[in-house]
């Protein structure tokens, strides 16, 4: 008897192991939408940072301003979650663009991304400029630019090595964050 319940819980193992493996090889990302158009900003170790950067590397996008009492702590939260969970991972990077550059200056950034122990490597702060931030949410990112800083888009932004955008994230919706993270993975396989 016994030994056939140890035979039950075997299979029962093995085909979900099998499920899990099929389940993950299924996962396909949608085609490129469109290119993130060009800008040249500054990140919080005073480093240019430009649309070319986002070249030959896999990138999660989000936006955010410093003095956000809203979305903008719980975001940093999922994208630590993200940067931790692929921390082994080179060729992917993180960028925060800044909607508010009228008062975060670099050291302001610098001081939020070290006070929120939000320092790493392949995590980028950028210091946008107010002539810029509007345009390049509406015409690179596709997002609203309205009602900055307050109103700025709380989506997570994947976009490919070859600089386009694949997809928007709803880092609160455990489905949608689930499904960015399938996605990184699926393209840091490709490149």
């Amino acid at each position: 008897m016994k030994r056939g319940n140890n035979l039950i819980i075997f299979a029962l193992i093995l085909t979900i192991v099998a499920i899990s493996f099929i389940t993950k090889q299924n996962i396909s990302i949608p085609d490129p939408l469109y290119p993130i158009s060009y800008f040249s900003y500054t990140d919080q170790e005073s480093s240019t940072f430009t649309v070319n950067n986002l070249k030959n590397k896999i990138s999660v996008i989000d936006f955010f301003f410093t003095s956000c009492q809203g979305p903008c702590p719980a975001m940093n939260r999922y994208m630590k979650e993200l940067v931790e969970e692929f921390s082994n991972k080179g060729n992917l990077q993180f960028v925060s663009f800044s909607v508010d550059p009228l008062n975060d200056s670099n050291s302001v950034i610098k001081e939020y991304v070290n006070s929120g122990y939000l320092s790493y490597k392949n995590w980028y702060f950028l210091q946008t400029d107010t002539l810029s931030i509007s345009p390049l949410l509406e015409d690179g990112f596709k997002l609203s630019g309205d009602g900055l800083p307050g109103m700025h888009s709380t989506k997570f932004i994947l976009a490919d090595a070859n600089g386009y955008i694949i997809g928007y994230y709803n880092p609160f919706v455990d489905k949608e964050f689930s499904l960015l993270k399938d996605h990184i993975s699926y393209l840091l396989d490709t490149i």
